[in-house]
């Protein structure tokens, strides 16, 4: 296994040499000399029209002994805004752009683990809006290759455009959060998202704040504790 030559900090510098470009921060505890040393991994998606910096901040929130990668969308709409699809009409996504989009994380989640200190059995993709929806599209299509996942303002597509694992996703643990005024995605269709998951089989936590479309320290620190169950 061959590991990126890293700091132990957060590189503000893009690394582009993967099939998704991203930011890194590595935990606390990081020692580049330690070949043998595995880290849990968050794999953090942004949301519509944001790019990797969006969420990368949120690790001061969470566990500090986990290593962070923070991808940018790969179809870009504009100066620093970046899809992970192209969005055709909001709300009701092209299946085979969904399908697509989980073809490349697959990808490039294959490129992190033998790139980075990654351990295979502790990934855990982190979503807001667009980027929650291809993290519970991806549990539903390809649960055996994370632990889980944080679902922030987000929804399940009407059809992900692939075959769904029904006795994979069985048990996989999720949390989900939304904001009881989100303006962008209603409250509604968080509580969707939690009765769909749950009638796959998922293990799954849901919570509500008073917030909009938004991430919200007390959305955070529930993230945090859900995580510490499975760390």
């Amino acid at each position: 296994m061959s590991f990126t030559n890293i700091s132990s900090s957060q590189t503000d510098m893009l690394i582009t040499d993967l099939s998704i470009d991203h930011l890194v921060k590595t935990p606390s505890s990081y020692n580049s000399d330690d070949t043998e040393k595995q880290y849990a991994l968050i794999l953090a998606l942004h949301g519509h029209g944001s790019n990797e910096t969006d969420l990368i901040d949120l690790s001061t929130h969470l566990q500090d002994n986990l290593f962070w990668v923070s991808g940018r969308g790969p179809y870009t709409i504009g100066k620093n805004s970046f899809d992970w699809y192209e969005v055709t009409q909001m709300g009701s996504p092209d299946p085979e752009k969904i399908a697509s989009a989980l073809k490349t994380l697959s990808t490039f989640i294959e490129e992190l683990i033998v790139t980075y200190p990654i351990d295979p059995n502790k990934i855990f993709l982190l979503g807001f809006s667009q980027g929650s929806m291809i993290s519970m599209s991806y549990i539903m299509a390809y649960p055996n290759r994370i632990a889980g996942v944080i679902a922030q303002s987000g929804y399940i597509p009407p059809n992900i455009g692939v075959k769904i694992d029904y006795s994979g996703i069985n048990k996989k643990p999720i949390i989900i959060t939304h904001g009881i005024e989100d303006p962008n995605m209603p409250v509604t269709w968080g509580r969707k998202n939690r009765d769909m998951l749950i009638s796959l089989g998922a293990k799954v936590e849901y919570k509500e704040f008073h917030m909009g479309h938004s991430i919200s320290n007390e959305s955070l620190q529930a993230i945090k504790n859900w995580l510490e169950k499975l760390l």
